[in-house]
């Protein structure tokens, strides 16, 4: 297609779909109509004459002008924007046709001048481009008439249809009085459609704005719009009255009302996105937790009052200082505990490098069991302490793990027996407590990594045993076969309860739960060994013992499906019974489906169960299986705390709906301050969470009394019942129900 074509025909391509308006349609058509009927009465009145005159041009010109209008017209109906370019061609054709076929100059410019109306027509018909396209083609007939150019074909001489002026006359007036109205009509249309479509827009501006005003007024939220210099320039009553300006005209600067920095409030950085955006006014501190930007220069924040989680959080992170404290250690001594050097120890393992693990057994601890004081003791550990002061360079840790003995971690390149000799040596000495003269003197257990252990617990557990099973005269002893015979006997009861748990020896004991009435709000289930072999095994030594070899998670399915049977058989239980669930249980993926396959199989609404997990299920994260057993609808509770690795910060980010207070942190309650604030700490933080605490091992009645003192309203211990038989359990229930109905 020629550069002309496309130019010409170019706001036709741009809309081949656009609907084109009924009006210009009409337009179209009224100039069609038009034109055909007064080409056809010049046809017809000029064709006699030209038959007399033999002027064959002009019958020409007059039928096939008229025919193409009545095509034209045709056309019209299917191609708009094609009938309307024709229009204006044919528009062109005929002025150009005067020029060529009318002898007389003056009445040829008459042609020329029928051109003019061209861009009218287009800009009505069609568009601005085409209309410029032909108002720029016009200053070829402008040029001819200024320069009074002839173009005629036919001699000066030739005859002229004697009506030809008249019919270009007509010509003239019906177009300019035709196209001239249509184009003021068209415009007049345009204006008052414009004019009505504002009208309407305004209306429902008017109506938004009114709608906003009211949202914006009545909002839940606080909310302030705050331009890029932090001027307040509009603020709801809620905002007025969370920042203390009721009374205060607007606009007004930030900073008039607020001491604190604030202008990273309005940086869009991203390395500011997790910073708390916080201010403070008189006593209250205001965040900003949202920003929505409305315009180049307006942004809309929404406020909220969060003092209180401010001062929540403030009193949460001494709690937590004060149990890190209590947590690492030991108040008698001050010295790190057992919790320190199991962490500890775990790092050293991490590290890979060869350590030594010494355990000195105090052989004079009966004196400090009976004989000195918690003040004097302080003293001891205190000279203990200054030893490995003293001796920096060797890098030698102490912690203080019970039972008058102190573990020593030892990194040295020096020989084990030499190290070992000189803290024997070290810790013999006399001292001064009190009225007595007290011999400190320690026995020496050794343990080493990697040789005898990979494990922190078994590392610490082999040391001990060095230490236990020393003979009688022998001061440094080292983990050696006899201790493994020992472990070997360990391996053997494994076997052995494995063994017994397959012939169902163990045996399903409960321990009622009691709130501030006494009344029963649930059950603890207690697993008991009776061995066909050893007869009754004490928790103490079978529990440790499944640990150690991987069958905690047997022994915990086992008691699962035991309290399930139980609950089937005795539906009147209406309370949960909790099940102890260890660290191995937390991190073993497939245990939630474990939990869900028993209850589903045995129909047992996860409700009824309540997951009792110890604190060193929080050494690592094990949040996803906590949600998802809280999500099934299983009740969440944490045993013992106070003895593990958590931080209340950490345990409280868990679904959990109980805490059970090991009865350690308990112990001495009236007498340590810090750990009473701990205690009234940790019920507020409950309390305002919705978690229940529970005191175990409550087993007097002025145990009981000073609980319920300091606020403790759920009790577990053998004060209110001590672990009984299931089966002993329900034969009590059925004489109890018998006696209620004799007396009834």
């Amino acid at each position: 297609m020629s550069t002309f074509s496309r130019f010409f025909l170019l706001e036709e391509e741009q809309r081949p779909t656009v609907k084109v308006p009924a009006w210009r349609l009409s337009a179209l058509r009224i100039i069609l109509t038009t034109g055909l009927i007064l080409c056809l009465g010049i046809f017809l009145n000029s064709l006699p004459a030209a038959i007399d005159y033999n002027l064959d041009y002009v019958i020409a010109l007059t039928a096939g002008y008229t025919v193409s209008l009545a095509g034209l017209l045709y056309l019209s109906r299917r191609a708009f924007f094609i009938t309307a370019q024709l229009l204006l061609f044919s528009i062109v054709m005929a002025g150009v046709f005067i020029n060529l076929f009318i002898p007389n100059v003056t009445l040829a410019h008459l042609g020329s001048i029928f051109m003019y109306i061209t861009p009218i027509i287009a800009l009505i018909l069609i568009g601005k481009k085409t209309a410029t396209f032909y108002a720029l083609i016009n200053i070829l007939p402008f040029l001819m008439i200024v320069n009074n150019i002839d173009l005629s074909l036919l001699p000066k001489g030739q005859r002229m249809l004697v009506d030809a002026p008249l019919h270009i006359q007509l010509l003239l007036f019906f177009f300019l009085n035709c196209c001239i109205p249509l184009a003021v009509w068209r415009t007049s249309l345009a204006a008052n459609r414009l004019n009505q479509h504002m009208l309407e827009n305004n209306s429902l501006l008017r109506s938004q704005k009114q709608i906003y005003q009211r949202f914006f007024q009545k909002s839940y939220n606080a909310i302030l719009l705050v331009d890029p210099s932090l001027n307040i320039v509009e603020a709801n009553d809620k905002a007025k009255r969370l920042l203390g300006i009721q009374t205060t005209p607007l606009p007004l600067n930030l900073s008039r009302i607020t001491k604190d920095d604030i202008t990273f409030l309005t940086s869009d950085n991203e390395l500011l996105m997790d910073v708390a955006k916080t201010f403070t006014i008189d006593n209250k501190c205001i965040e900003v937790a949202a920003q929505e930007q409305h315009s180049d220069r307006i942004k809309a924040w929404y406020l909220e009052d969060v003092s209180d989680q401010q001062q929540m959080q403030h009193d949460l992170l001494a709690l937590d200082v004060a149990h890190q404290q209590a947590k690492y250690f030991d108040k008698t001594t001050n010295l790190p505990n057992k919790t320190w050097l199991l962490e500890q120890l775990q790092v050293h393992i991490d590290r890979g490098t060869p350590f030594a693990l010494l355990i000195a057994d105090n052989l004079n601890k009966h004196v400090l069991d009976y004989m000195i004081d918690g003040e004097q003791h302080r003293t001891l550990y205190s000279r203990i302490n200054q030893l490995v002061e003293q001796e920096a360079d060797l890098l030698d840790q102490i912690a203080y793990i019970g039972a008058g003995r102190i573990a020593i971690l030892v990194e040295t390149q020096s020989s084990l027996s030499e190290t070992a000799n000189r803290w024997h040596k070290n810790l013999d000495f006399w001292l001064k407590l009190g009225q007595h003269q007290f011999h400190s003197k320690y026995a020496i257990g050794i343990a080493t990594y990697p040789e005898h252990g990979y494990v922190a617990e078994r590392l610490l557990k082999n040391a001990l045993q060095a230490c236990e099973l020393r003979a009688p005269e022998q001061m440094v002893t080292i983990f050696d076969q006899l201790t493994r015979r020992q472990t070997l006997a360990r391996h053997e009861m494994a076997l052995l309860l494995e063994k017994s748990i397959e012939l169902g020896e163990l045996k399903l004991y409960l321990q009622s739960k009691h709130d501030i009435d006494k009344n029963i709000i649930g059950y603890e289930a207690l697993a008991r060994w009776h061995s066909n072999l050893l007869g009754w095994v004490p928790p103490s030594q079978f529990i440790p013992i499944a640990e150690e070899f991987g069958l905690v998670s047997y022994v915990t399915r086992t008691m699962l499906e035991m309290v399930c049977q139980f609950l089937t058989k005795n539906s009147y239980i209406d309370v949960p019974i909790a099940i102890n669930i260890s660290s191995r249980d937390i991190a073993d993926p497939e245990f939630v489906n474990d939990v869900q396959r028993i209850t589903q199989a045995y129909g047992i609404s996860p409700s009824s169960i309540e997951l009792e997990l110890t604190e060193y299920s929080f050494a690592d994260d094990h949040n996803h299986t906590m949600n998802r057993l809280e999500e099934l609808g299983f009740i969440l509770s944490i045993d013992d705390f106070g003895t593990g690795y958590s931080n209340i910060a950490r345990v409280l980010e868990c679904p959990i709906k109980r805490l059970k207070l090991d009865r350690s942190l308990l112990t001495d309650i009236n007498d340590v301050k810090k750990q009473h604030a701990l205690l009234l700490g940790l019920i507020t933080i409950c309390d305002n969470m919705h978690i229940s605490l529970l005191a175990e091992g409550v087993e007097t009645h002025s145990d009981y009394a000073m609980l319920c003192e300091l606020g403790i309203k759920e009790f577990q211990g053998y004060w209110f019942s001590k672990p009984c038989a299931a089966d002993k359990l329900v034969m009590q229930h059925k004489a109890h129900q018998s006696g209620s109905a004799t007396l009834s």
